[in-house]
């Protein structure tokens, strides 16, 4: 709880964030929730989160540490999201359909809020 202050401070201060909203989904690496800017622009919040019990096996499968034997669930954590910014942001600069990527601090990533449908609320998808 306390890193997530801290990075939430951060954000606010930069001026990425100047709302809290409803939390919309929990998974096995992370929670979002949705953020407004200081324009009130709905935004969505990523809190990066290794290290719960179902997802324990992330140092083998992922390249995160190098060499490194000893690391705690927060840094792995913020290697990810500092990841994961990077590569949306490349792929958004380079015109592929992913949210626009906004700021990102510690383990939190900002990005546009895309309106949708879950898949599991989708019965039937048609050919484009």
């Amino acid at each position: 709880m306390g890193y997530d202050y801290l990075a939430l401070k951060s954000l606010t201060l930069r001026g990425s964030v100047a709302g809290f909203g409803n939390q919309i989904g929990v998974g096995k690496e992370s929670n979002i929730c949705t953020v407004g800017d200081e324009e009130g622009n709905p935004l969505c919040l990523k809190l990066h989160r290794l290290g719960r019990v179902c997802f324990r096996n992330v140092k083998e499968k992922r390249d995160y540490h190098g060499k490194r034997h000893k690391m705690s669930w927060l840094y792995l954590s913020r290697i990810s999201a500092t990841r994961e910014y990077a590569y949306m942001k490349a792929l958004y600069d380079r015109g592929f359909p992913v949210p626009r990527p906004v700021d990102f601090n510690r383990h939190c990533v900002i990005m546009e809020l895309v309106d949708g449908y879950s898949l599991t609320n989708v019965a039937e998808v048609g050919n484009f």
